[in-house]
């Protein structure tokens, strides 16, 4: 009898490895909240490694430039346009796999639990170049190696060795440089200064030097400089409360930061915050307040992070630089004491000669949807496509003047300086042909829309004292909802409308629910939430109070007041 053969060797069994997502990162020495995630089984290299585009742009030293076919991230020699990167949502940040970025430096990652731990040695400054002549204003640091760059609050923070003469150099530049072991910090130089890295050899370039940019360092308490601020003692004397106040919801203590006014009384008045020549583009809170000549600020509504384009409703002086979206919360004013709260729609409709009727979408919005929107010379001189299949028709004094097909909205459209490009997307036909005569009419849907003065966030948290969260009714997701996160807040009292930010004080950071609540032990009656997370931030003359991770964030839009 012949004995049959031995069974095949078993497969071996492949099993997907599940990623880790953690919240916080270890680096240089302290300890950031932000979400990333880990991707491979190795912990100390992993297949793939995704971090918030903000925090390498805050953290590391990435930069975001503008480049022929949009934005591109360069990062010591590597370059890659932003289109081309995938990119996916962790939590409320917008992030990029740069594992490959990091290891090309000499980057190491640890993963510990819920915390990921990146090293990169500190370099030796070799020398210091400064510019001469169009150039007097940037400095070159030539080093041994890559560095890392880190913007937090005020400051700017080299991950680098120096000496004393180098130091002495940086004092004779006008600069504050604080030496450790391991970095060099300039004092007052985090929304200041721009940056550049160089590799071929390793260089980090800074521009934007001058004598007026002395910074001095801050104390242990964020406030402590602004108060003793001459231009702010004479508000805080006028009646002006600028104050960090710590309260407890349930057993989680909140720690708020506020400043809050009666502007009949301070001679104050509320400004939104927002580029005027085009909407796209992201600048540091500093660089939207002093332009309007407000003394506090805080950052304002939404933004699509990658093109950097507004998400809701920003009106000045009874222009709308961006419509309202998804029936979100928004509040609007007339230059009384008093704002006005509420869900905000944008009624928008086009009708042809003969009367066919057309729903406009939206209104110089970033927000991309299926259907017609429309766009005004508020948007920027020239529109570019924002999705992959787009028509459009320019409308000025009522006639269609012209078609555009997607190639040459791809390419750019003029965008009338009276009249309106009407686009349609995802297949949807154009409503009018060229020759036809149209008519194009708006309406709001609350009084909020009304205002000459209008700035959109969401959800709306409180209005008459009571809690009004209803983040469904405003289009936000379960995800965004249940999160906990730093916030910005505007509201009002019965005496004050009032600027706030809140972060956990020493514990988790509060949801939507626990802001609502911990305001209104604050006997506030009104509040609107904003953009929150890392966009979280606070300015009292030119000075960063408070930030929602720490760094100095880039943000589309904001909040001031501005001394009448």
């Amino acid at each position: 009898m012949v004995s049959p053969p031995p069974p095949p060797a078993p497969i071996p069994e492949v099993r997907a490895v599940s990623p880790v997502q953690g919240s916080s990162l270890r680096l240089a020495g302290s300890e950031i909240k932000t979400p990333w995630l880990w991707i491979g089984s190795d912990r100390q290299k992993p297949d793939q490694i995704w971090l918030p585009l903000d925090v390498l742009v805050a953290r590391f030293g990435f930069q975001r430039n503008n480049a022929r076919d949009g934005e591109e991230l360069e990062w010591y020699g590597h370059k890659a346009s932003l289109r081309s990167l995938t990119q996916r949502s962790i939590d409320d940040e917008v992030a990029i796999e740069v594992s490959g970025w990091l290891s090309a430096v000499g980057v190491k990652l640890e993963r510990t639990g819920d915390t990921l731990a990146i090293r990169l040695p500190a370099p030796k400054v070799i020398r210091l170049r400064r510019g001469k002549g169009s150039t007097a204003n940037r400095l070159v640091m030539d080093l041994s190696g890559p560095a890392l760059l880190q913007r937090e609050g005020n400051d700017l923070v080299l991950g680098l060795r120096s000496t004393p003469t180098q130091d002495g150099q940086l004092r004779a530049m006008g600069l504050r440089p604080k030496r450790s072991r391991s970095s060099l910090t300039l004092s007052g130089q985090g929304t200041t200064l721009s940056t550049l890295t160089l590799a071929s050899p390793w260089r980090i370039v800074l521009d934007g030097l001058s004598s007026r940019n002395r910074g001095a360092a801050i104390g242990r308490d964020p406030l402590a400089a602004p108060l003793l601020n001459p231009a702010i003692q004479r508000f805080v004397r006028q009646g002006l409360v600028l104050d960090k106040r710590v309260v407890k919801v349930g057993v989680k203590p909140l720690l708020i930061y506020r400043v809050g006014t009666d502007p009949n009384s301070q001679g104050l008045e509320l400004r939104p915050l927002a580029p005027r020549s085009g909407q796209q583009g992201l600048r540091f809170l500093n660089q939207l307040a002093q332009p309007a000549g407000a003394v506090f600020a805080i950052n304002g509504g939404f933004f699509n992070r990658i093109r950097q384009l507004p998400l809701g409703a920003v009106r000045i002086d009874g222009n709308w630089l961006s419509g309202p979206i998804l029936n979100r919360g928004a509040i609007g004013w007339n230059g009384t004491n008093r704002l006005y709260f509420g869900r905000l729609r944008l009624n928008q409709e086009l009708i042809v000669e003969g009367g066919q009727r057309w729903g406009l979408g939206h209104l110089n919005s970033g927000y991309v949807q299926r259907g017609l929107s429309r766009y005004d010379h508020a948007w920027g001189p020239v529109y570019r496509a924002l999705s992959g299949r787009e028509q459009a028709i320019t409308v000025i004094d009522g006639d269609v003047r012209s078609l555009h097909n997607n190639a040459a909205l791809t390419r750019g459209v003029p965008i009338p300086l009276k009249g309106d490009l009407v686009v349609a997307r995802g297949g949807a036909p154009v409503p009018a042909r060229p020759g036809q005569r149209v008519t194009i009419r708006t309406s709001s849907s609350n009084p909020v829309g009304d205002q000459p003065q209008v700035l959109g966030g969401g959800p709306l948290l409180l209005q008459n004292g009571r809690v009004v969260l209803n983040g469904r009714q405003e289009g936000f997701s379960a995800g965004f909802l249940a999160l906990s996160a730093p916030r910005t807040v505007v509201a009002q009292d019965k005496e004050r409308l009032w600027l706030m930010t809140l972060k956990g004080a020493g514990s988790s950071d509060p949801t939507l629910l626990e802001s609502s609540l911990a305001l209104r032990q604050l006997g506030i009656t009104d509040a609107l939430n904003l953009d929150g997370g890392s966009s979280t931030s606070l300015l009292v003359a030119n000075r960063l109070v408070m930030t929602g991770r720490g760094m100095a964030p880039r943000v589309q839009n904001g909040l001031g007041l501005v001394p009448k």
